[in-house]
């Protein structure tokens, strides 16, 4: 099997083609195991960057530097941005460990699912990514908020009876690989499913604006509205000095982060370092923004091993904290709507919050679940 990971890029699709498209879309089968386990396709070389902006008529002036509106950081492309932006549902098990390309992700969204485990919404825009993505699983119910909220296009691999409804009662548009109907899902690797469906991103996103199906689903999805503010030098609220801080979801599952060299944050999962399999590097973040909410047992939609997933109260307003620069800071959300995007303050001076560049993971997490810090 050839794995294509070409770089190109997509066009927004119009909406002429919405109506047409939505109703295959939300088509929904069995799921299906797929053609035999592959070895996983080893990183590929990046197309050559674009030519970067023409220098300012005046030559005393100095040109605008583009930056990417989900993490701050520089562009060689300013174009990128006027992308749609890929949301995929990133495993989080144990046996599905290293995942493949979070590194290369510009923001990544964690979140309770079944049984207060965790998994993750890796979302792409301005970064190509390598090789295959994943391993890939399927959308949970705070999938509709992101959608709503950040202006993103999810894509993952089915769906439980309780999200699809979710779904589909919002309009929802979403990329589900279990429907058959789309090339770009692979399994690989030496792990047993369902731990082992990756996804080709780089194709996916080369077919938007080619006239397909995906189009009408990329037609559905507002422009984007980045969540923080970047700027270099920021100067961040006083806080208090943090080198770790850990959070637990239940009684055994528990993950956080690290102060390193580099003044960022580094990953661990059960307090052992966590790697990204195409860097081979360990998962890092410039910050950390922790959301708490109010979290709801859903019962009667239950996982495959009987475990009552977990539905995250995402409109409304309450706590979190900023972790960045070696500092936890308090913070405030809101969001008075579903149609309204997520504001993030400073809790003592109400002043919006702006960040360092750099690649940010937005941790959501029940008021009721534990965080530690030292």
């Amino acid at each position: 099997m050839q794995f294509l990971r070409g770089l190109t890029g997509g066009q927004r699709a119009t909406g002429a083609v919405a109506a047409v498209v939505v109703l295959g879309a939300a088509i929904w089968l069995g799921l299906g195991l797929g053609s035999a386990p592959e070895p996983l396709p080893s990183p590929s070389e990046t197309a050559s960057p674009t030519a970067s902006p023409p220098l300012s008529p005046n030559p005393s002036a100095t040109p605008e530097l583009a930056t990417c509106p989900l993490s701050g950081l520089p562009l060689d492309d300013p174009s990128v941005v006027d992308r749609v932006a890929i949301a995929v549902q990133v495993e989080n098990h144990p046996l599905a460990r290293p995942a493949r390309n979070l590194s290369n992700a510009d923001m990544v969204v964690e979140a309770p699912v079944e049984g207060d485990v965790t998994r993750f919404s890796a979302i792409f825009l301005c970064r190509p990514t390598d090789g295959l993505t994943g391993p890939i699983r399927s959308a949970r119910y705070y999938e509709v908020d992101l959608w709503q909220d950040l202006g993103i296009l999810p894509v993952g691999y089915g769906a439980s009876y309780g999200a699809r409804s979710k779904f589909n009662a919002a309009g929802m548009p979403y990329v589900n690989g279990i429907t058959g109907e789309w090339p770009w899902f692979q399994r690989a690797g030496g792990n047993a499913a369902p731990h082992n469906l990756y996804g080709d991103l780089e194709t996916l996103r080369a077919a938007i604006g080619q006239g397909g199906p995906i189009d009408g689903l990329a037609a559905l999805v507002h422009p984007l509205r980045p969540p923080f503010a970047f700027e270099v030098g920021v100067e961040l609220p006083a806080g208090r000095p943090v080198s770790a801080f850990e959070m637990r979801t239940n009684s055994y599952w528990r993950f956080g982060w690290s102060v390193n060299a580099d003044g960022g944050w580094t990953r661990q999962d059960a307090a052992k370092t966590v790697f990204d399999e195409v860097t081979d590097k360990p998962l890092t973040a410039t910050s950390v923004v922790v959301q708490r909410v109010e979290e709801e047992v859903v019962f009667g939609d239950p996982d495959p091993g009987g475990n009552s997933r977990r539905l995250q109260h995402l409109v409304g307003e309450g706590d979190g904290t900023l972790y960045s620069q070696g500092k936890a800071i308090a913070l405030h959300w809101s969001r008075p709507t579903a149609n309204d995007g997520t504001t993030w303050t400073y809790a003592d001076s109400g002043e919006p919050v702006v960040l360092p560049p750099g690649q940010v993971w937005w941790e959501i997490i029940a008021i009721a679940a534990s965080l530690t810090e030292s």
